[in-house]
């Protein structure tokens, strides 16, 4: 230890004991406290690993489960449809920071529709085409319900489905296209079975996954009849849920005239 005597010279004291001591102790604190932040790291670099493992097991069995395997059958079935890869065109990819769902293009300057709860919370959030175009989209207009929202894109000339302008039938046979779980633009048919309430929602028998939340319903002739919402509980797949076109045009007049 440095000191000053009275002279302004320099002088030395030596360390006593008691500092080689506090010195010892600080170093074998010190190495306790690396070996417990090493093992922490080890453990907390060990779980994220074992997270990465089961999310990587889950995305294979989602993409190969029987179930994934026949509804791609059947789209690829569906898609040779005339006109069918048309429709796909319009039909995107919703990514957020913490969802993944179905959206539609319904103008060729960028409308698009898909459901509130798809981007609810979820900004910012990011379109996707089948043809690889990526876009971030803007929120004209988001209502909790019915569960629809008014998105848009800056573009030209875009792929779009057109709205019909009367609502489906009991009985319509009827075509869904999304993205449910890790696949996208997939295809399947099915029938409205009814409509429950004035205009307040279809059941429809198409097989519905999450994934699909914002997919078009269309018509036969690739018209838009509602937007799928939800599925019911109880059953593998679940029945479909739809929001009508009438009620679509309740809450976006400005659609009628796109």
């Amino acid at each position: 230890m440095k000191k000053l005597d009275k002279s302004g010279e320099d002088s030395f004291e030596e360390p006593s004991a008691e500092d080689f001591l506090m010195e010892e102790q600080e170093t074998e604190e010190e190495k306790k406290g690396k070996k417990r932040r090493k093992r922490l790291f080890q453990f907390i670099g060990l779980f994220v690993a074992l997270l990465l493992v089961a999310q990587i097991f889950n995305i294979w069995l989602d993409l190969f489960s029987p179930q994934s395997r026949e509804l791609a059958r059947v789209s690829e079935e569906l898609s040779t449809i005339e006109h069918m890869e048309s429709y796909k065109e319009a039909v995107a990819v919703i990514v957020g920071s913490d969802s993944r769902g179905t959206g539609f293009i319904i103008s060729p300057d960028g409308y698009m529709l898909t459901n509130h709860h798809v981007i609810e919370q979820n900004e910012p959030f990011y379109v996707s085409l089948p043809n690889g175009e990526v876009y971030e989209a803007e929120v004209i207009k988001s209502i909790e319900t019915p569960d629809l929202a008014l998105l848009k894109v800056e573009g030209d000339q875009l792929p779009f489905l057109s709205l019909r302008e009367y609502g489906a039938t009991e009985h319509e046979e009827i075509y869904v296209i999304g993205n449910p779980g890790l696949q996208s633009s997939i295809v399947n048919e099915g029938e409205i079975e009814s409509s429950e309430g004035t205009y307040q929602r279809m059941k429809i028998t198409n097989t519905i996954l999450p994934g699909h939340s914002g997919s078009p319903v269309l018509s036969k002739e690739g018209e838009v009849v509602g937007v799928v919402y939800a599925r019911t509980i109880g059953s593998e797949a679940g029945y479909g849920l739809a929001i009508p076109l009438e009620r679509v045009y309740e809450h976006f007049p400005e659609l009628k005239e796109l």
